[in-house]
């Protein structure tokens, strides 16, 4: 994309652009990267969903039934009945699996991984704990009114009532991932080949403020795709090689690679400044 690319780590703004259908089942969410670059993501059809919620439903079975099988055996051993107590249990069971696989572990449970689903906000960030929380409060919801578990069906982008509250959303994995947090990033002088040389002075004008925001954006650069993945990479590293003086010439196909050891290369130095902090 031709243009100047305006400095990195602005302000993320909210999405410009609503919801656009490119297909019978299939929506798009466009939104609008803190790089000042506008990405859109495929919202996840509501056959998909339900594909995923089987696949969890059964994970699930087994182990409400487990629980159930427990608990029924400790309380024959009692002597008493605990029906309130199994189906408290149960509940439990069922809350804990959807918070803890989609608030914990970034918005995907078993279901969601073998479909190639995710939930993310609706600016395009991962999902925590809070969202996480209040989508699992609203499968139970759902559960005693089973009625709005079809609102999903309904809504244009395929939402149901938990995404509605919690401003989330169920969308495709398409991206690569090759950086970010999940990859072992390693330490700079591990690289065996480097494309851009750094020195220490150039480094020095970084802090660790930029290291995490660094992280921030590989985490969040590797659900995009193509040419957008490439233009806001070469819009943080236009930023930082203007804030670090940086001489050497970046090119969009090589912005993501002088990320990844600019990154690596940050690390190092913060590992010796503060060795208790950064391992």
């Amino acid at each position: 994309m031709a243009g100047v690319y305006r400095p990195v780590f602005t302000d993320a703004t909210r999405p410009d652009n609503d919801v656009l259908r490119v297909g019978t089942l299939t929506y798009t969410h466009a939104i609008a990267l803190p790089e000042d670059v506008e990405a859109s993501f495929e919202a996840a059809s509501p056959p998909i969903r339900v594909a995923a919620l089987v696949l969890d439903l059964l994970i699930l079975l087994m182990a409400v039934v487990a629980a159930i099988i427990l608990l029924s055996k400790i309380a024959f051993i009692a002597g008493e009945t605990w029906t309130a107590v199994i189906a408290f249990h149960v509940l439990a069971v069922i809350f804990s699996y959807f918070f803890i696989f989609e608030g914990i572990f970034s918005g995907q449970t078993p279901g969601k991984r073998i479909c190639k689903l995710r939930v993310i906000r609706e600016d395009g960030m991962e999902i925590g704990p809070r969202e996480g929380l209040v989508r699992a409060f609203t499968r139970l919801i759902e559960l005693v009114f089973l009625p709005l578990a079809f609102i999903a069906f309904f809504e244009r982008r395929g939402r149901r009532l938990g995404d509605i509250i919690a401003g989330t959303l169920v969308v495709v994995l398409k991206a690569p991932r090759d950086f970010g947090d999940e990859v072992r990033v390693p330490g700079y002088f591990e690289i065996p080949d480097r494309l851009f040389p750094l020195n220490s002075r150039e480094i020095s004008r970084l802090g660790a403020e930029d290291y995490v925001k660094l992280g921030e954006f590989g985490t969040r650069i590797r659900y995009f795709m193509q040419p957008v993945r490439m233009q806001a990479a070469m819009a943080v590293a236009a930023g930082l090689a203007q804030k670090m003086e940086y001489s050497q010439p970046i090119t969009p196909q090589l912005a993501e690679r002088f990320l990844y050891e600019l990154y690596a290369a940050l690390k190092e130095q913060l590992r010796q400044l503060y060795p208790d902090l950064y391992q």
